[in-house]
């Protein structure tokens, strides 16, 4: 993420406000070892009214396959999901006759259970809440962190590891209930958040490898 002190900007859309744009700057300087520090949640989600989904929904019940590693078989569940796909490609009025784009999703997890997980299988103590920390920090390529959403409520992960894909016209028919289907938004910064870390996950360049040797 070797993002200089001008180029990021200019990755950036121009209506961005200037504080919107220095948040996403500490954000995007978690991914540099020598910058990392507590990052700022506030603001992370955005009120709802549009009648279509957006990059970064998170959407109640989507059914996906679940992998039982003790009957090494798949076995439908239904989770919560983030949505990944691009809004434009996942648009209902973007009509494609030949070559439809799929919704793509990444699971979510409740925090707390994902460390009670980690507790059972042995992971205790300091490397508990030293994992707790790195994971708030966005310091995991493959974790993705969402801030609760509600006081009530508890933090969730996004596992970037774990992509599935949902058919476009199921899609289609939760828009009639999409108030209901639909849990949260990511506001500007939680987007941008959630655009440098599937980049950093999926395309760290330079790669540090030489394909030709």
């Amino acid at each position: 993420m070797a993002f200089g002190e001008r180029s990021w900007v200019e990755l950036l859309p121009s209506y961005l406000t200037s504080e919107n744009k220095g948040r996403l700057q500490k954000g995007i300087e978690q991914f540099y070892p020598e910058n990392r520090s507590e990052i700022s949640y506030d603001n992370f989600y955005r009120d709802f009214g549009h009648k279509y989904f957006l990059q970064g929904d998170i959407i109640l019940d989507v059914r996906m396959a679940n992998w039982n590693s003790s009957t090494a078989s798949y076995e439908k569940t239904y989770i919560e999901g983030l949505i990944l796909s691009n809004t434009c490609d996942i648009s209902l009025e973007n009509k494609r006759d030949v070559n439809p784009k799929q919704c793509l999703f990444a699971p979510l997890i409740n925090l707390e259970e994902f460390l009670a997980d980690l507790s059972i299988n042995g992971l205790s103590g300091d490397k508990l809440e030293t994992f707790r920390k790195n994971v708030k920090s966005q310091l995991y390529s493959n974790i993705f962190y969402l801030p609760k959403i509600r006081e009530n409520q508890n933090d969730r992960i996004a596992l970037l590891d774990k992509i599935f894909w949902f058919p476009i016209e199921e899609m289609e028919s939760l828009i009639d209930t999409i108030d209901e289907e639909r849990i949260a938004s990511l506001d500007h910064y939680g987007f941008y958040l959630l655009n440098f870390k599937l980049s950093y996950h999926f395309c760290r360049l330079p790669e540090q490898c030489d394909r030709v040797a």
